[in-house]
């Protein structure tokens, strides 16, 4: 056995399975092709050597990294010209074993992972990788965040590049926030130590977030970035406010601030409620911004990580079309890296939530696999707050499934105590253990810290829900009145606020309230999708089904 440091090359075909599947012939001429003509003749080229070829892929080894670098950037550009085939390309620098008649070790695995998060047409290196680089090959990579690649401990930052005639704008430059240091008044010890410690929690927790690159500028200038987080503190009173504005850096605009008051008599509740709210807020820019920066990228140009970016971006829109549209950018994810973990979790849940939408139930063959993919997902990211906080989704509201929704809401609170999401988990379970007050608080909670939220509607319609099955028809009835004053073209918070006034014996105003649902177009909506109930309340799920149901005019079932 022998054993070196190579600078390794995974080359992939991309769509290579669905070619070969409408013309296996046409396929196999594709690949020779540009095996003999081009891919092979540029790796000798620029003195590489072939140690594998899989078919669809080659995993090649270089003597130095500008060489690897430099081949990956030509035979992307020639792909471009010449073919209509696309490669994805990751490298890395690590040790690989040989045998004599094989190759093994970890960089070749690292180096193929890397690949899988790599944009069709483009590379994606490792930073231990780039480090080795200087000029303009550096330059033309850009940081594309931190990812979390399979059996790999810690996240691991990637850099990324495209061919440059290929862009309309700079597609590659990821969103990038500098966190400044946090100033504070009272100037004394206690107020300085608070605010480092607030500062030092918000840039690990953004830091989470894939798709955006965060830059520590406490103690040191940020010479490149698109936004600058800028925070203040004070402390009075027994109270203190946190005050943060994110400020665009090419033209100093401020495009979103909010501030965060509480009480400090408790001074970690103070930093967990403060620090919880702030992420929230944040993740929810943040996934705005990935989808305005990769907008214009034409779809089958994005990677893995940039199609579950627009993805996201799509599903804060909160429409049923978007969410369609986010399940098939999804699908089309799951294609390329069918085991990514993060992108199995983002297709159950709009899975889930269509179907909810819809008042429809999973068909068997549906709900066993996303059950699949949700174990899956865990294998292949077992760090991520948000798999969890899905598969716990998928086994409460498909499968009422009480003590596996328990231990995932666990887990993801081991993961991040400071997720949101969780709050609403939790109601769920609640709903259906029959703890009906307890759920509207837990849903009450996401009221109060995500007040930017745009599913604050939908919030309210789940809380309405909480109330009506609790008994608590007045407020049920308050509840689904403020969510349909925002989504007014919604017939089932309307349905559900009549309802609530009809059982708090208000009949004349329920009927009014009706007659109002029924002119309505019936059609599917996200923010007043089906409930998660127990058993002995499906019957609030069926009297809402009629907003989906029903023709415009009537409302099956219920008396207009």
């Amino acid at each position: 056995m022998h054993s070196q440091l190579a600078v390794l090359m995974f080359a992939d075909i991309v769509g290579y399975s669905a070619m070969m599947e409408v013309d296996q012939q046409q396929t196999i001429d594709l690949v020779r092709s540009l095996r003999v003509d081009l891919l092979e003749p540029e790796v000798q080229t620029h003195a590489g050597r072939i140690l594998k070829r899989l078919g669809d892929g080659w995993i090649v080894s270089f003597g130095s990294v500008p060489a690897c670098v430099d081949c990956a950037m030509s035979l992307q550009k020639k792909l471009q010209a010449e073919t209509e085939l696309k490669l994805r390309i990751g490298a890395h620098i690590g040790e690989i074993v040989s045998d004599g008649e094989d190759f093994y070790g970890s960089g070749l695995n690292i180096a193929q992972r890397i690949e899988a998060e790599a944009p069709p047409g483009g590379l994606m290196i490792s930073e231990d990788l780039f480090r080795q680089l200087s000029g303009q090959l550096a330059g033309e990579l850009k940081d594309a965040g931190t990812f979390r690649l399979k059996n790999i401990a810690q996240p691991v930052r990637l850099y990324q590049w495209r061919p440059m005639h290929r862009r309309k704008a700079d597609p590659d430059q990821i969103t990038s926030i500098a966190v400044a240091a946090i100033e504070y008044a009272p100037l004394d010890a206690e107020t300085a130590a608070l605010a480092g410690d607030l500062h030092d929690q918000l840039v690990i927790r953004m830091s989470r977030r894939q798709g955006v690159v965060v830059l520590d500028a406490a103690n040191r200038s940020v010479e490149h970035a698109t936004y600058d987080l800028r925070s203040r503190l004070r402390v009075a009173g027994g109270r203190g406010r946190l005050s943060l504005s994110l400020v665009l850096r090419s033209d100093g605009r401020p495009v979103w601030s909010e501030s965060y008051d509480r009480d400090t008599a408790d001074i970690f509740d103070f930093c967990d409620v403060v620090l919880e709210r702030a992420e929230a807020d944040l993740r929810i820019q943040t996934n705005a911004f990935d989808g305005d920066r990769l907008a214009h990228i034409p779809e089958e140009e994005l990677s893995v990580s940039e199609l579950r970016a627009r993805a996201a971006n799509a599903f804060y829109r909160l429409t049923y079309e978007d969410w369609i549209d986010g399940l098939r950018l999804m699908k089309r994810a799951i294609r390329m890296n069918p085991r990514d973990g993060v992108s199995l979790a983002m297709r159950a849940e709009a899975e889930i939530m269509t179907h909810a939408a819809r008042y429809a139930a999973l068909a068997p063959d549906l709900l066993a696999g996303l059950a699949d993919d949700l174990d899956t997902a865990i294998e292949q990211n077992p760090g991520s707050d948000y798999v969890f906080w899905t598969r716990g989704l998928f086994r409460i509201n498909c499968m009422s499934d009480i003590a596996g929704a328990r231990a995932d809401l666990q887990r993801s609170r081991d993961l991040n105590p400071a997720y949101a999401e969780n709050h609403e988990l939790e109601a769920h379970v609640l709903m259906v253990e029959g703890k009906f007050d307890r759920a509207a608080e837990k849903y009450g909670l996401l009221l109060q810290r995500q007040v930017h939220n745009p599913m604050i509607p939908y919030r309210r319609f789940l809380r309405a829900s909480a109330h009506f099955c609790g008994g608590r028809y007045d407020l049920a009835a308050e509840d689904a009145r403020l969510a349909a004053d925002t989504r007014p073209k919604e017939r089932a918070m309307h349905v559900l606020r009549g309802l609530a006034l009809q059982a708090g014996g208000e009949k004349n105003a329920a009927r009014d309230v009706f007659r109002r649902a029924a002119s309505l177009a019936p059609r599917p909506d996200i923010c007043s999708r089906c409930p998660v109930l127990p058993e002995s309340h499906l019957h609030l799920a069926e009297a809402l089904a009629s907003a989906i149901r029903s023709p415009q005019g009537k409302l099956d079932g219920i008396e207009t």
